[in-house]
């Protein structure tokens, strides 16, 4: 099985032949349109299922509610008062309500859909949309999490399946996709070698900031894409540490690692 599945990936091969954003684009086409035939057939199902579950739910607790309704109000009745309270008519009410939606959606995907060409071509445009949206997003917004896992879908596919597994080897053809993934990850800084006692990263771009972490001698951060200059003319530049947290350090004490 698994044997069958790394042959799959040769059709990465001719699809790294193109750019990138066509790539993004054809394979959400794709999926989406893979998609279709399970949401249209099993979301229904799940919703019909789900309608019957909470019926059945709703009989049961409503007929434990009447039950002891009838206690009160018989109670109520062998003292002389024979006024139905206005809580009794809300909930007689709202379960009728529930117990009614419930059914009707039930008998609603009973039925088959008939109208099965507008929803292909709902999906075929919603393919289309997403298909042209998301190669936008991606390319404008390397450092999003969702670019990162691109990228990371691409360098695994790339690598492991197509080259380790199937023995092919498309450097060449993506090189675009290894600057991009340097891109991706940030550039690094650490610190300068005069500073052996380490440099603050501190909460705001401000020698009045409060410190968060320190960087030492040797590590690195990545830098955010941020920077802004204090009143004093300290240029800070903000970074992420490897343990996830974010500050600001200044640019005066770390170069590019």
């Amino acid at each position: 099985m698994e044997t069958i599945i790394n042959q799959l990936f040769w059709l990465w091969v001719p699809l790294s032949l193109l750019p990138v954003w066509l790539r993004i684009a054809i394979i959400t086409y794709i999926v989406v349109v893979c998609l279709r035939p399970i949401i249209i057939r099993l979301l229904p199902r799940l919703i019909k299922w789900g309608s019957i579950l909470l019926q059945k739910i709703t009989e049961l607790v409503s007929l434990a509610f009447m039950k002891l309704a009838h206690r009160k109000l018989m109670k109520r009745r062998d003292e002389g008062n024979y006024v139905i309270p206005a809580w009794v008519d809300v909930m007689e009410d709202s379960v009728a309500f529930l117990l009614k939606g419930f059914m009707k959606t039930e008998q609603l995907f009973k039925k088959r859909t008939r109208n099965k060409y507008t929803l292909r071509k709902t999906f075929r445009i919603t393919a289309l949309l997403l298909a042209i949206i998301l190669p936008m997003a991606i390319i404008n917004n390397p450092t999003t999490t969702y670019s990162k896992s691109w990228y990371q879908f691409e360098k695994w596919a790339s690598e492991e399946k197509v080259k380790k597994a199937l023995g092919f080897d498309l450097s060449d053809l993506q090189g675009k996709v290894g600057t991009t993934l340097k891109q991706v990850e940030g550039v690094e800084y650490t610190l300068k070698e005069q500073y052996e006692e380490g440099g603050n990263i501190r909460e705001t771009p401000s020698l009045d900031g409060n410190i968060v972490d320190s960087l030492k001698l040797g590590e690195t951060v990545t830098y955010l894409e941020e920077e802004e200059t204090d009143n004093r003319g300290i240029t800070w530049l903000k970074v992420k540490t490897a343990d996830g947290k974010e500050g600001w350090i200044s640019a005066n004490i770390v170069v590019k690692a």
